[in-house]
């Protein structure tokens, strides 16, 4: 990345919120590593808020100029509720959920990329210095190609960060190919995995004739390249870490061992959403507990659901079926006097008890149906690790950390309820030193690509997209 050039973030939201004593920086993993780099170099950051007209130009511990994104109401429900995530969102998740197809919602779609697109060129009028832009995710696809139609002159990326899916499933979006020219119209465009960027590079070719692969690199009929990289997104290493044996996290891990004590604790922490699993884990709780009445004195799983898409019929419906699943695993299995072996948050929760309860965990399920990444799974081995512990993970084989985590894991299919419950079972026999030394490993294995690194790669990836291959 160039020294001098700053930095423009087009993402759906704002990195910032609005609390009682006002406006301050959000917590998210991509503010998180974008803020030693707009330290460095300066720049701005584009995203929609509800109080657009509201939004300061600057909030403390972010160093770049906030430019808010005003949509209207009818805007919001066909672009981000309707086609961002009732079309695309199941659509590039493997059909978990139908899609469902609204011309209506594409117009959105079309009028809020534009919006995006008409505040970004506003924010480059006034910068002096030709900026990197960097498009963030699959709400923005049209984005990039909006960009490079004002016949900009900086560099343009785009990181995807959910999957991308199989030629056949793109296939059947009616609008394929705008969402196909919208992405190559950045200079880079990165994936968390080789299968997702391989995915995009075959649906390309199978759409638009004349587009020459060059391994990672594809040249278009007009002779210009396009890069498509894989750089798996990753956490802040030493903030964990650091978090893990705070003085907070050791008086919420006291508080649970006492709460837990005598009892191997499974934990699921995800928000609540179709592609997660949940549902399929519970019922391979199910199965686990009425195979094995001995374990269940001794078992508890702790799920944390946080909410999400509240307005979206598909997850107050998926709300209901899950709640429906812990009360009837509740209902078969609590004895009386004794407690019940589910315990079900929908809600979030601090990152004191949060890091509290990735260190109590004797078994960590991160078992999604369709995952991009998957960061609870790297969150939970590195808090483990600096607390010294010897939790085991679950990890789906669907999800892109299980390439990057290799043997270390359980790796499960969680379609397969039952074979998931008898690897739960076998999950707590495992040997202790066997446990930790696995986690140390994996710990390892994020701090050596931690988020700051995936930042590096990215804006790398941009910047040589400019020069060719």
């Amino acid at each position: 990345m160039s020294d001098t050039r700053p930095l423009v973030v087009v993402a759906n939201r704002l990195p910032v919120s609005r609390g009682e004593d006002g406006w301050r920086a959000s917590a998210g993993g991509l503010v998180t590593a974008m803020r030693p780099v707009m330290d460095e170099v300066g720049g701005a950051w584009v995203g929609w808020s509800d109080d657009a007209d509201e939004v300061p130009r600057r909030v403390d511990g972010l160093g770049c100029d906030l430019h808010a994104v005003k949509l209207s109401r009818a805007q919001v429900r066909g672009y981000y509720h309707g086609f961002a995530n009732r079309t695309l969102w199941p659509l590039f998740h493997d059909l978990i959920k139908q899609p469902v197809i609204d011309r209506r919602w594409w117009t959105s779609y079309l009028e809020a990329n534009r919006a995006f697109a008409d505040a970004t060129l506003e924010v480059l009028e006034d910068t002096q210095t030709t900026p990197t832009l960097w498009v963030q995710d699959y709400h923005l696809l049209l984005l990039p190609q909006m960009l490079r139609e004002a016949a900009l002159q900086a560099p343009i990326g785009f990181f995807l960060h959910i999957p991308f899916p199989p030629p056949e499933l793109i296939a059947r979006l009616p609008w394929r190919d705008q969402l196909l020219s919208g992405m190559l119209g950045a200079d880079s465009i990165g994936f968390h995995t080789a299968r997702f960027r391989d995915n995009f590079i075959r649906s390309v070719q199978r759409v638009f004739n004349g587009v020459t692969s060059l391994g990672d690199t594809l040249v278009l009929p007009d002779g210009r390249q396009v890069h498509a990289v894989a750089h798996p997104i990753s956490i802040d290493v030493d903030e964990f870490s650091q978090l893990a044996t705070s003085q907070e996290t050791e008086e919420e891990l006291s508080a649970l061992r006492e709460q837990f004590a005598g009892r191997k604790v499974f934990l699921g922490v995800d928000r609540l959403d179709y592609t997660k699993g949940i549902r399929h884990r519970l019922q391979s709780i199910e199965l686990l507990l009425e195979r094995d009445p001995e374990l269940r004195k001794e078992f508890a799983f702790v799920q944390v659901a946080v909410p999400s898409r509240d307005d979206v019929k598909e997850y107050r419906d998926l709300r209901t079926e899950v709640e429906t699943e812990v009360g009837r695993i509740n209902g078969r299995f609590t004895e009386p006097g004794h407690d019940v072996p589910v315990h079900y948050l929908y809600r979030g929760v601090s990152r004191a008890k949060l890091a509290a309860y990735y260190r109590l965990a004797d078994v960590m399920c991160v078992t999604p149906l369709k995952d991009g990444m998957n960061l609870v799974a790297k969150e939970f081995v590195t808090v483990q690790a600096a607390g010294d512990e010897a939790g085991v993970l679950m990890l789906s084989e669907f999800c892109g950390t299980a390439i990057e985590f290799g043997d270390d894991v359980v790796p499960c299919n969680p379609f397969d309820v039952e074979g998931l419950s008898y690897l739960m079972g076998s999950a707590l026999t495992l040997d202790e030193e066997d446990r930790r030394a696995r986690i140390r490993r994996l710990a390892e294995v994020v701090r050596s690509a931690d988020v700051y690194r995936w930042v590096d790669d990215e804006l790398h990836a941009i910047e040589q997209g400019t020069d060719g291959p």
